[in-house]
């Protein structure tokens, strides 16, 4: 009998006892010592000896770093005959003695399964070339790799589930039991008290195995590598909440499953449904896990990648974080290699891996895609470690030794005779935008005609299939039909937020005092920032019992305040006189009468720098640089992020005011052009504007208040407000709580159907939804009101919405639909059912 033989029953003599008696690896190591016994001590000196051993055989067979020629090199890299002594040198030398034998005293099987491990030299390659072990992090370094928990892992798996010991699910069994060796903490629904610490790797492994054998998983998993499939299984999510994204994926966006490009594949619903900007954080529910409330509530580039690698790993593509300077991304498999989503391209950052320059990353990936010749590569590492050398991961990397060279330039040759190229980075941009751009096919999509057709029941029931409407050229851009993931076809209704550009409101330090005024606008035109145009934050309000608190302060954290004062709520006459507009300047006329309702909070203060840079991270400001000095060079999402990062931050509804909100406040109960008067040599002491500024910005606070408290209003910088602009919006404006323009209708589309008689009918949906509070609005023509069907929040499963009466007439009758008052998200439509309302007898 064979070596390998022996060492595989011992293994598996192991894993059988295992099975009656492993609650869970994590268990015994939390009920451990860190302190060896007499048996420990016992066995540590065992495992220095073989490795001291070890050593001593290998520098005698390894070619001589002084005298080694090329050829030699060569030839050394590519025969496997020293693969058995260098693997056992490497484990015994990443776990150390010590380490081993704090695992190994806790019992014969402990023992037993180290030993298995040391006997094995084909597992402990395959191990090795994956990278070997999971270890825990100590500060900056690493400490000793856990291949004993590993080895106790790997046994429940091979002891509980028979087809984890070849082919496909033995990788992805080692794959967990690896990456799994250092626990990995489980992210539940902060409302879910009771759900375990951390995820359980036998369970992964019973996940990923039946996912696979359902279909569930993308095609290419059963081709990947084990080192490859430890960028699967090493998710922070529950296994439901896997099944559930898939599950989500399949029916709200089938398209996406489907995508032929590998590139976007999955990955792309970050684009297209998860909304870029933190204001709706704060809606995350507790009842939701993490992954659930991303897709409902959307949020910056963090949160946005996050959800792009959870998706990935649910379909079973590995993935890894990618991050740069002051923004997150992510990089996965293709076919074709690695590809960067939502960030820079590769040599834009870094990776959370032991390859810590993502362009050591991609060098690796490129040579495993050779798996033969990327044997040299380690062969060469190994030899490192036997000489004591730094193992060095990347070219990135300082003054590598004799060992750690070779098997860099190895793997440099590898890639360069495999003529690997890097793929360029993907939807770069979406860091600050929706994209990529949903296509418009709409109704020209490819579906089923015997599918669309309207089906009448006998008991009077109409079932009207999402995918009938009735065809008009042009008219149905924003509907979205595809075919089902199961079969049969289903629309799409995309989101849709806001257009139009915003307004800027209240003169800068480089204006005129004409410029200066409570009624002038200016449209935020150009490029979108200016190191002149910054915010003021809103707040609402709450109704309040008594009189409210005349200022309000935040607490932003690190020392650093903000300061609102209340505005309390009145009639004044809004506009001012500029009747042109151009690429800049924005109608201004009629003056009309506006009364705000509710009374509201303003900043006392324009935003600084360093209450931006508190938030945000970042101080994007390119005239003056101070931290009392306002924020400058501010767009538009970057003010909405900000004021949602505060409302998150402090549970006060911080938001931009809106144009209404804003001159009220500005003029502080006065109708003159300023709030002192018509007389523009006054702006000096409230103002800092082209005649004084000297060309630059200048701290807050340093001018008078306006009558209402509220500082630099004029001049400075420009302050950002949410209204859109529309030419002729003021002629025809609410004179009570404007909010900006109409942002008109989308995904417009309609149904006829016939009836034998007048009567009643219950209306309802099936919908996919992946946020709360979206509705579908119907009118039936001769109706003349409109009616408003709200849909399910359905956490991406299919559901049916509650029922709406509508009256249908004898006849042909149309059902016209619509979508208005953005922000929507996006729907998935099966179809509609419609059932007689029967009079009670």
């Amino acid at each position: 009998m064979s070596r390998m033989q022996i060492s595989r029953i011992v293994l598996f003599g192991c894993m059988v006892a295992f099975v009656a008696a492993s609650s869970s690896i994590h268990a015994h190591d939390e009920d451990g010592t860190n302190q060896l016994t007499r048996r420990g001590s016992e066995l540590q000196a065992i495992y220095s000896e073989q490795m001291k051993g070890l050593k001593q055989t290998l520098m005698g067979r390894l070619p001589d770093v002084a005298t080694a020629t090329t050829a030699q090199l060569e030839a050394f890299l590519a025969n496997s005959k020293l693969d058995a002594d260098l693997t056992r040198y490497v484990v015994l030398h990443q776990a150390t003695p010590a380490g081993l034998a704090l695992f190994a005293q806790r019992g014969q099987r402990y023992e037993a399964l180290v030993e298995s491990l040391l006997s094995d030299p084909t597992l402990r390659k395959q191990m090795l070339v994956a990278d070997g072990a999971q270890a825990p992090r100590k500060g900056k370094t690493w400490g000793p790799a856990q291949y004993g928990k590993a080895m106790h892992i790997y046994s429940d798996i091979l002891g509980q589930h028979e087809r984890a010991k070849k082919g496909l699910f033995q990788r992805l069994a080692l794959a967990i039991s690896l990456e799994h060796a250092v626990p990995v903490a489980q992210t539940n629904p902060t409302g879910q008290s009771d759900a375990p610490a951390n995820v359980d790797p036998v369970k992964r492994y019973r996940h990923y195995e039946k996912a696979y054998l359902d279909g569930e998983l993308d095609a290419a998993f059963g081709n990947l590598s084990t080192w490859e499939l430890r960028m699967v299984v090493n998710g922070d999510e529950p296994d439901e909440i896997l099944t559930w994204g898939r599950q989500m994926l399949r029916d709200y966006r089938p398209d996406h499953v489907q995508l032929a490009d590998y590139g976007w594949r999955y990955v792309k619903i970050v684009g297209t449904d998860v909304k870029y900007g933190s204001q709706n954080v704060k809606h995350d529910r507790p009842d939701l896990q993490k992954y659930q409330n991303i897709l409902m509530n959307g949020g910056v580039c963090g949160r946005r990648a996050f959800f792009g690698r959870f998706i990935l790993r649910a379909f079973g593509i590995p993935t890894t974080a990618r991050p740069s300077r002051g923004h997150a991304a992510l990089a996965h498999w293709t076919p074709e290699g690695w590809v960067v989503n939502l960030g820079g391209g590769w040599g834009a950052g870094w990776t959370s891996t032991r390859y810590r320059d993502d362009l050591d990353f991609l060098a690796t990936t490129q040579a495993r895609g050779e798996r033969g010749k990327y044997l040299q590569v380690k062969r060469a590492q190994w030899a490192g470690d036997v000489m004591g050398e730094k193992r060095v991961y990347g070219e990135a990397e300082p003054d590598p030794s004799f060992w750690q060279t070779v098997s860099l330039k190895t793997q440099r040759r590898i890639i360069e005779d495999g003529k690997n190229e890097a793929l360029a980075a993907l939807g770069e941009e979406l860091g600050e935008a929706d994209g990529p751009g949903i296509s418009k096919k709409g109704a020209d999509a490819p579906v089923d005609p015997s599918l669309e057709v309207i089906q009448y029941e006998q008991d009077g029931a109409i079932r009207v299939p999402s995918a009938s409407f009735n065809r008009t050229k042009g008219t149905f851009r924003d509907v979205q039909v595809m075919p089902g993931f199961s079969g049969g076809t289903q629309v799409f209704l995309p989101r849709f937020f806001p257009q139009g550009q915003t307004i800027m409101r209240g003169g800068t330090w480089k204006g005129e005092p004409a410029a200066c005024t409570s009624g002038k606008r200016m449209l935020s035109a150009g490029y979108g920032r200016y190191e002149n145009w910054g915010l003021r934050v809103a707040a609402s309000a709450p109704a309040p019992a008594g009189k409210p608190p005349a200022e309000k302060q935040l607490d932003l954290g690190q020392g650093v305040t903000m300061d609102l004062v209340y505005i309390p709520a009145g009639k004044f006459l809004m506009g001012g006189e500029n009747e042109k507009e151009s690429r800049f300047e924005c109608v201004e006329v009629p003056r009309h009468e506006v009364e705000l309702t509710q009374g509201f909070y303003l900043g006392k203060f324009e935003v600084t720098q360093a209450q931006y840079e508190a938030l945000m991270g970042a101080n994007p400001s390119r005239s003056t640089k101070s931290p009392d000095c306002p924020v400058d060079n501010v767009g538009v999402s970057d003010a909405q992020t900000f004021c949602g990062k505060l409302a998150e931050l402090t549970g006060i509804d911080t938001r931009l005011p809106t144009e209404a909100e804003w001159e009220y406040a500005s003029r502080g109960g006065r109708e003159t052009t300023w709030f002192f008067g018509e007389d523009p040599a006054e702006l000096g002491k409230y103002a800092w504007y082209k005649g004084n500024a000297e060309g630059h910005s200048h701290p807050v606070g340093k001018k008078a208040p306006n009558p209402w408290g509220l500082y630099d209003i004029y001049g400075n910088v420009n302050e950002r407000i949410s209204d859109t602009y529309a030419k002729n919006y003021y002629a025809t404006s609410p004179r009570t709580d404007p909010t900006g323009p109409s942002q008109g209708s989308k995904s417009r589309f309609e149904y006829t159907v016939r009836v034998p008689e007048d009567g009643d009918y219950a209306l309802t949906a099936e919908v996919v939804t992946a946020n709360a509070d979206q509705r579908i609005n119907l009118l039936i023509p001769g109706q003349t009101d409109k009616m408003v069907l709200p849909l399910p929040f359905t956490e991406g499963a299919w559901g049916t919405s509650a029922p709406v009466t509508v009256a249908l007439r004898k006849g042909e009758n149309r059902l016209q639909f619509w979508r208005d008052e953005p922000p929507q998200y996006g729907v998935a439509l099966r179809g509609f059912d419609l059932k007689p309302i029967r009079p009670t007898p």
